[in-house]
């Protein structure tokens, strides 16, 4: 009869123990009822082990066997997914409101009145020739468009330089993280080996991942031995348990030495994953670097280029107030050369501008095939234009008057970059001859007050001279205006469409955060539900060993 009371005396003290860890756990969730990323915990009852009495089995209680949270890790898998996404876009949009800011036609003196007011002011010129004010007004009017160039030009720039610092900076962060979450892997191995459940420290470890996939387009692998592994989304390791691969960034001299992203092999060395890398915030710094800031920058600098020659070519050919001729209006635009990193070859390749009024501004690259020989491609267009034959250290005529000379031995496959037009926003600027002396705008024509030539700059606003982006003086379909406005139009385009996605993705991550939280997130009245529940059965087990006191009493009276 005693080893009976005993036995009731501990199923009791079981119903105590289990009850007190459930009501535990019940206030774990409530307490984290508002904290980011926490999943509710459930303690798992099992019944005791029974006993043996006679020909049956008697009941032992119960026993708490685990503590379990609720996860779903195909949803899990989900919003990483579309956090990359959320995050490439995020900063697609904001980037691209700044670059509107830039290119602001809505207030101030845009672009195009300041091109506007230009080809006026020579318009008025061609009326009074020989008046000192209307020279004066287009040295103004020159002075005004030569400044919002530079100003657009070197802002377009500094934002380009921005988004290098952010990619930098987002590499620290990332490898931040990783050491993190390679942390919290050890951490979950040495704990889970004990089987004990590390639910915070996973739930921990999940946020950090998914702040991650806001980063960079990450894939989660899950090796079932308390381990993780990511990578990107190409394969890229990036933590094998507890293992990081770091990021760094290193300059690509073919990109004006703007970063490239690399990553640790594991083996002493790096990889570059720059176009690994398809998702995520580092994406949008690297498009919104690479292809749409220096869009913006290309076709800026070829309106540039394009209006200065256009308007040297005509200013050539006039005569100033002093009689004088033969001067240019705009400074000569400077070509530059970039040779690849990877050439082999000890040749080198300069470039110089030796028709200011007739060479082309699109962007150039020579690819040398052969001893003596190179093709030439038009970056621009994306085509061939054209096979040469060269002679080391002599001057070739390759794109009406810009003229290249190679020097030593290149080999075949080296390539140059060249361009008439790089920078030819930000630098812009009034020739010293005319900029001193007003006598030097070449408004006449046949004459020194005829105003001819000046009313021929003015048609230069009608001119077509664009044609699918490329600059075809002649044989073009857009004019110096329409070519701007395109870009200003593609800009917009290009802001509406991040946007409209970005709204989206923020549908979709609504979507996917609400079903987390309907499986993982803490109903405050599913718990109060459960704490009374569990609070009812602790007292009912606390009244089964005052009942078991008060049989032991009549025992110890007996």
């Amino acid at each position: 009869m005693t080893a009976n009371i005993f036995s009731v005396l501990n199923t009791a003290k079981l119903g105590l123990q289990t009850n007190q860890t459930a009501i535990e756990i019940t206030g774990h969730n409530i307490a984290n009822v508002q904290t980011e990323g926490f999943s509710r915990q459930e303690v798992t009852l099992e019944v005791n082990r029974p006993r043996r009495v006679g020909l049956a089995f008697l009941g032992t209680g119960v026993r708490a066997t685990n503590v379990t949270r609720d996860f779903d890790q195909f949803l899990f898998n989900q919003i990483l997914g579309e956090s990359s996404t959320l995050g490439n876009f995020d900063i697609r949009n904001t980037f691209f409101q700044r670059l509107e800011t830039i290119v602001n036609e809505s207030s101030g003196v845009s672009l195009n009145n300041a091109m506007s007011e230009f080809f006026i002011a020579f318009d008025d010129l061609a009326s009074n020739p020989t008046n000192l004010s209307a020279r004066t007004a287009v040295l103004s009017a020159a002075g005004t468009l030569a400044t919002v160039f530079n100003q657009i030009g070197s802002s377009l720039l500094q934002q380009r330089m921005n988004l290098d610092n952010a990619v930098s900076a987002e590499v620290t962060e990332i490898n931040s993280m990783l050491d993190e979450i390679a942390a919290l892997n050890r951490s979950i191995i040495k704990l889970e080996n004990g089987n004990t459940p590390a639910n915070d420290l996973r739930d921990q470890r999940d946020l950090l991942i998914k702040r991650l996939s806001e980063k960079l387009d990450v894939k989660l692998i899950d090796t079932n031995d308390n381990n993780t592994t990511l990578t990107l989304s190409g394969g890229t390791p990036l933590v094998v348990g507890t293992t990081v691969f770091h990021l760094s960034v290193t300059a690509n001299l073919d990109n004006r030495g703007f970063k490239d992203i690399l990553v640790d092999d594991g083996m002493g060395g790096t990889t570059n994953v720059t176009t690994e890398i398809q998702g995520g915030e580092m994406r949008g710094l690297l498009d919104m670097r690479d292809v749409e800031t220096l869009g913006l920058i290309d076709q800026l600098d070829r309106l540039a280029a394009g209006l200065m020659e256009q308007v040297n070519g005509v200013h050539l050919q006039g005569l100033g107030l002093d009689g004088s001729s033969g001067n240019l209006f705009f400074e000569t635009l400077t070509p530059t050369v970039i040779p690849a990193s990877q050439n082999s070859g000890t040749g080198g390749v300069t470039a110089t501008n030796a028709s200011p009024s007739t060479v082309i501004v699109d962007k150039f690259q020579i690819q040398i095939t052969g001893a003596g020989t190179f093709d030439l491609f038009n970056l621009t267009t994306n085509q061939v234009t054209g096979s040469f034959g060269f002679v080391v250290g002599t001057a070739l005529n390759i794109a009406n008057g810009l003229a290249v000379t190679i020097t030593g031995p290149p080999t075949t496959g080296d390539t140059f970059d060249i361009s008439i037009s790089e920078d030819a926003a930000m630098n812009m600027a009034l020739s010293s001859t005319v900029l001193n002396n007003t006598d030097k705008i070449a408004a006449g024509l046949s004459g020194t007050g005829d105003g001819q030539n000046a009313l021929n700059i003015s048609n230069l606003q009608s001119s077509l001279v664009f044609s699918s982006g490329a600059f075809t003086p002649g044989a073009g379909t857009s004019t110096f205006d329409d070519f701007y406005n395109s870009l200003v139009s593609g800009l917009g385009a290009g802001s509406r469409s991040s946007q409209t996605i970005l709204r989206q993705q923020e549908g979709v991550m609504l979507q996917l955060n609400t079903q987390r939280e309907s499986i993982s997130g803490v109903s405050l009245d599913e718990e109060m539900i459960n704490l009374i529940k569990f609070q009812q059965a602790y007292a009912a087990s606390a009244r089964m060993i005052t009942v078991i006191e008060e049989m032991f009493d009549v025992l110890q009276r007996i």
